[in-house]
């Protein structure tokens, strides 16, 4: 991973000369020379490691990241590794099937760290990896394709994008494998080696059960980097793709979310329309699905600071580039990657936003593009590549304070859940109701999904619940569920009648409202309040 950041011998060395002018011997001359770049690389390497943990550090800071889904991972994760625990008493409500999902790489790995660290720290490890392995991973593939390893500095002012606000941690995970999945095609294209074919076919089986999306564009860019002189050279290029060729069959034609991804995909027919934007629509929403995610213009402010010092640096590369040297290998390899980030491109404004469950689709490849593109930024002399470095810190160090600041102000808001949660005893039905969703410090929906956070930490059921959808690797048994809900049941709390709706469950979560539930005190006794949530107890079920 370390040679990913290995600086140019040529950016350290000083020509052989000393200070007072006069040529050094030619063992000298070396030695100062490789102990230059030896230096200029560790300094660069620890300056690339402060600042991509740097920008995960506030994740570590609050007790409560502000990630939608978050909750709702979690309680996957915690019924998978505590399925056959009677203290959670999950296997009266639930069945798992692992292959019914392209999810399982990350729930498993999260599983696995579940035996070490508790569920919720074991899932934050794995958020925070993830978020340092993609500069980590973009850096070797600039590396294998002959690019300045430093300009994976980029990608790290779009740590705190919608995807990871929206909790799509699953998405997220898969990018790292694909930038590294291609860096070890390049480098197989370069000098083959049989253990590289291993094990790229691994990171693609791994992509492939991590999530769609990033899978298929490395699926991509492998089938771009084989297109050899000779149909053996192909051919061998292409043999890493076979062993997910039945994983992708399988889930295609047997689990329901293959099917939908299918169809999402153009590949067969569905029951439900497509949703699609206009091309201006998927233009205005284009800073919302980078970074802008915080309340307020300051993370607006870094994006436009990022988008331009991204342009400036790809304009003065071609600017000086006055004379091109001839197409080497090499070159003939960056050019068949070339079509990726335009791909990309094309898939946020022309792929469909929306299928049945599935959202959102083109929105993901708006990050994916603007991770690729870096791999097109040219290589700069020695004082404009400082320059450029000096500033995009700047920029990564802005963009890691707005972070840090947003983070804080949302779990000040998020209230006293812990006593809440701890007011309803273990293993109980327990259904959300969530007037109040949104957040002033943080965009989208962080608090729909909280009532998951009881299921992660008690156990018992809960609704909402991921469980209701077919990407999930955890499904109700069917003699003894909740109540199935309507479409976008849970955002709409205030249509929900307490007596007649809510029979079912032991106890009642509340935040905002409280709605038509306070009217009811005979079915419904309050049992715990503060300022943001209240919990109900249904007298019917508990006495």
């Amino acid at each position: 991973m370390w040679r990913g950041f290995r600086m140019n011998i040529d950016d350290s060395m000083d020509g052989g000369f000393s200070t007072d002018g006069h040529r050094r011997g030619p063992v000298r001359a070396a030695v100062s020379a490789t102990v230059g770049s030896r230096l200029g690389y560790l300094a660069f390497a620890l300056l690339f490691a402060v600042v991509t943990v740097g920008a995960v550090l506030p994740l570590w800071l609050v007790p409560f990241p502000p990630l939608q889904d978050l909750p709702q991972h979690l309680a996957a994760i915690r019924i998978l590794h505590s399925y056959e625990d009677p203290s959670f008493g999950f296997a009266e409500y639930f069945q798992v099937d692992l292959f019914r999902t392209q999810y399982l790489a990350y729930y498993w790995v999260c599983h696995l760290l579940s035996y070490v660290w508790d569920v919720a720290t074991a899932n934050l490890l794995l958020i925070s990896a993830t978020l340092v392995a993609i500069p980590y991973a973009l850096a070797c593939l600039l590396r294998a394709l002959g690019r300045d390893p430093a300009w994976a500095l980029f990608v790290v002012p779009l740590t705190y994008n919608p995807h990871l606000i929206l909790g799509f941690l699953n998405f997220l995970a898969a990018i790292p494998l694909m930038l590294w999945g291609l860096a070890l095609a390049v480098w197989q294209q370069r000098a083959y080696r049989r253990w590289r074919a291993v094990l790229l076919g691994c990171i693609l089986v791994v992509a492939f059960y991590t999530h769609v999306v990033p899978f298929a564009l490395l699926a991509v860019g492998v089938g771009l980097l084989a297109l050899g002189s000779n149909l053996h050279k192909t051919g061998v290029g292409l043999l890493p793709l076979v062993p997910v060729v039945p994983a992708a069959i399988h889930w295609l034609l047997v689990s329901p979310a293959g099917q939908a991804t299918a169809t999402a995909a153009g590949l067969a027919n569905g029951r439900h329309p497509l949703g699609f934007r206009t091309w201006d629509r998927a233009l205005g929403q284009l800073p919302v699905w980078l970074s802008d995610v915080f309340a307020g213009n300051h993370d607006l402010l870094v994006l436009k600071l990022w988008g331009t010092l991204l342009v400036g640096v790809g304009s003065v590369g071609l600017v000086f580039r006055c004379r091109r040297a001839p197409v080497d290998g090499l070159q003939r390899l960056q050019q068949r990657l070339w079509p990726l980030p335009f791909l990309a491109v094309v898939g946020y404004f022309y792929a469909p936003s929306a299928y049945d469950w599935i959202w959102p689709i083109a929105e993901r490849f708006a990050l994916l593009a603007a991770i690729l593109v870096v791999c097109l930024l040219p290589r700069l002399e020695r004082v404009q590549r400082t320059v450029a470095l000096s500033l995009l810190v700047i920029v990564c160090g802005a963009h890691i304070t707005v972070a840090q600041q947003a983070l804080r102000g949302f779990s000040e808001e998020v209230g006293d859940i812990d006593g809440a949660i701890a007011a309803i005893p273990p293993k109980q039905r327990v259904v959300g109701l969530i007037f109040q969703r949104d957040s002033n410090h943080v965009r989208f929906s962080p608090f729909l999904h909280y009532v998951a956070l009881y299921q992660a930490r008690k156990g018992g059921v809960v609704m909402f619940s991921f469980a209701e959808f077919p990407q999930s690797p955890i499904t109700f048994r069917p003699e003894n569920r909740p109540p199935q809900v309507r479409p976008r049941w849970e955002w709409l709390p205030r249509t929900v009648n307490p007596r007649r709706d809510l029979g079912y469950y032991d106890y009642v979560l509340v935040r905002g409202g409280p709605g038509q539930i306070e009217r009811q005190r005979r079915s419904f006794e309050e049992v715990f309040r503060s300022p943001h949530w209240r919990v109900y107890r249904n007298r019917r079920r508990v006495e």
